[in-house]
C-alpha cells in the first residue's frame, strides 16, 4: 500500500528557487507530498513537468537535503540504502552527494555517488563516483567508474562515502571501491539526495531519445527509492593501510556516536523519513 507523507522539514528540506532546476530537470516544489511505501522512500521523476515555464521543456524530478551542514573534523561517514525502481529508462541520474554553494567562487565543494540508469539498460555493473574541491560549475571535477562485480542497480545496496581531513572513500556494501587523496574538498556541506534528468553536457548519463512529455497524458513516472539514510562522526582520522587499518576503523565505525540518523524501513533502527503525528511527539 502506498501512501504520502510530509517530509520531516526538522531534518530535511527540499531545494527552491534557482537551485531546483539542472539539467533537464525542475525539482517539485515543497508542497508535493512524497510517495512513502513501507518505510521507503520514493523519490519520483514525471516525464511531465506541469510547472514548465514552455510544456515539453523539463522534466520533473526530486530532491532532499538535510538542514544541517557538516564539518569533516575529525571525518565523517554519509551512507544511503538505495535502488532504481523496475523499469527506469536510460538518461536518469539517482544520486547520494554532499554539496556547499562557495559564492565567492561562485562554485562549490561536492562528493558524489551516481547511479545512472544507462548502466541499468546496458547491464553495466559499475558506479560513478566525483568530487570538487573550490571548484567552478564548468570544472568536470575528478569522476571515476568503478565496476563492481555483481551491482544491480535495481536491488538496495549501502553505498557509503567517509569523508577525511586528507582523503575521501567510496564503498559499496562495505567494500571499498575508491581512494581519492589529491582533490578533498573542506568546507561544511549538507547531505542530499536526488532524481533526475541530465542534459548532453552530462554525456555518460544522457539519452537523447528520453524526452520530456508536453501533455499530462503522455506522462510517465519512474521511481529511485531509499530505503534508508545514516549520517555518523568518525572520531578520529585512522589510516586504512592494510587489513589492519580497516580492522581498526570498523571498530571505531562500531563505537563512534551518531551525528544524525533518518529514514529508514521499520525495525532498521532507524527514523522513519514520514513525520510522526503531532499526537505521537
Amino acid at each position: 500500500m502506498t501512501s504520502t507523507a510530509p517530509l520531516d522539514t526538522s531534518k530535511w528540506f527540499v531545494p527552491i528557487g534557482p537551485e531546483s532546476f539542472f539539467g533537464r530537470t525542475q525539482i517539485r516544489p515543497p508542497s508535493q507530498a512524497l510517495a512513502v511505501e513501507n518505510g521507503v522512500i520514493r523519490l519520483q521523476l514525471d516525464t511531465h513537468n506541469p510547472d514548465a515555464l514552455v510544456s515539453g521543456d523539463s522534466f520533473w524530478g526530486s530532491e532532499i537535503d538535510t538542514i544541517d551542514a557538516y564539518e569533516v573534523a575529525s571525518g565523517l561517514s554519509f551512507s544511503a540504502r538505495v535502488r532504481f525502481a523496475s523499469g527506469v529508462p536510460g538518461g536518469l541520474v539517482g544520486s547520494l552527494f554532499s554539496f556547499v554553494f562557495l559564492p565567492a567562487i561562485p562554485g562549490h565543494d561536492e562528493i558524489d555517488f551516481e547511479l545512472l540508469s544507462n548502466d541499468v539498460v546496458a547491464a553495466e555493473e559499475r558506479v560513478l563516483t566525483n568530487v570538487f574541491d573550490d571548484d567552478d560549475f564548468s570544472q568536470p571535477g575528478e569522476k571515476a567508474f568503478t565496476q563492481v562485480v555483481g551491482l544491480d542497480l535495481t536491488a538496495f545496496h549501502l553505498y557509503e562515502i567517509r569523508w577525511h581531513s586528507d582523503r575521501v572513500e567510496w564503498y559499496v556494501d562495505g567494500n571499498l571501491v575508491r581512494t581519492e587523496t589529491d582533490t578533498v574538498p573542506n568546507d561544511p556541506q549538507n547531505v542530499r539526495l536526488n532524481f533526475w534528468a541530465p542534459d548532453e553536457f552530462f554525456a555518460e548519463a544522457y539519452d537523447a531519445t528520453l524526452v520530456p512529455a508536453a501533455a499530462a497524458g503522455n506522462n510517465e513516472v519512474y521511481f529511485y527509492e531509499v530505503d534508508f539514510v545514516e549520517i555518523r562522526r568518525l572520531f578520529a582520522d585512522i589510516p586504512t593501510i592494510g587489513p589492519i587499518g580497516f580492522i581498526a576503523l570498523g571498530i571505531l565505525l562500531a563505537l563512534v556516536g551518531v551525528v544524525g540518523v533518518v529514514g529508514a524501513a521499520p525495525g532498521r533502527g532507524r527514523r522513519n523519513f514520514r513525520r510522526a503525528p503531532d499526537s505521537a511527539k
